[in-house]
């Protein structure tokens, strides 16, 4: 069951109006009225909406740890560090990821060097004596050929002095299509890094795609169908249930 859906049922049962909760938690009724739909956007933030949350909560005297735990399930982001939380709703300036350079393009570009370093010495002792010139030509082709054969074996990786293929990992394609009801829905790929976070409403579709993993959550299991790398995997649970799902070859367990 959704947060949103948690609130309202809380502020009902102790005959409470949206009118009433505004005046004594000081949030504003449209907010209020957002919570209660599952859309935070209002509230300025996920970290805002969690303190509304607690405080919704704590009028209604309701269950806040209960309510707080779910909205963390549908955002995923309660093991966050702080920064990164505080990033988001624009306390603090986000800090600038440096561009990673790729181990082969640094392999090239060493055996690209080491190729002219070799050269150019022999390309000087081609200019005084042509019998040196041969060869160094001969070397220079030996060289030339151990060092594309190094750069191979450094594509492919060595163990214990037996060449070893390097295989691909397939990627892995998720399909979510709320076919008969809306609900929330959270993605992460496998760095853990958020995908995706808000409401699916009933007839539309997202699609995920990663090269290891892909993490979902979804707050309304039987109001959708999942398609997993192009085959139908059908609706994952019941009407109302909360899934936490896994999929690709670095899955530790789906569902």
């Amino acid at each position: 069951m959704s947060v949103g859906i948690l609130l309202r049922q809380a502020r009902e049962s102790v005959g409470m109006s949206i009118e009433e909760l505004s005046e004594l938690t000081f949030v504003r009724r449209t907010v209020l009225r957002d919570l209660e739909n599952d859309n935070f956007q209002s509230s300025g933030g996920l970290a805002y909406a969690r303190g509304h949350i607690r405080n919704i909560a704590k009028v209604l005297h309701a269950n806040a740890d209960l309510l707080v735990e779910e909205f963390n399930a549908m955002h995923q982001d309660f093991d966050r560090p702080m920064i990164d939380l505080l990033s988001e709703n624009s306390v603090t300036p986000t800090e600038r990821t440096g561009t990673r350079v790729s181990f082969g393009l640094m392999a090239k570009a060493a055996a690209v060097i080491v190729a002219l370093l070799i050269a150019i010495p022999t390309a000087a002792s081609f200019v005084h004596s042509s019998k040196k010139s041969v060869k160094a030509a001969t070397t220079s082709s030996v060289a030339t050929q151990s060092l594309a054969a190094a750069s191979t074996a450094s594509t492919l990786g060595t163990t214990s002095g037996t060449t070893a293929v390097a295989t691909k990992t397939s990627p892995v394609a998720v399909v979510v299509t709320a076919n008969a009801g809306s609900t929330w829905l959270a993605v992460s790929d496998s760095s853990g890094a958020a995908v995706f976070s808000g409401m699916l409403t009933n007839g539309a579709s997202r699609s995920f795609d990663d090269s290891q993993l892909i993490n979902v959550t979804i707050g309304n299991a039987g109001a959708v169908d999942l398609n997993v790398n192009g085959k139908d995997a059908g609706t994952p649970g019941a009407t109302g249930e909360v899934l936490h799902l896994q999929f690709g070859p670095g899955a530790s367990s789906q569902g």
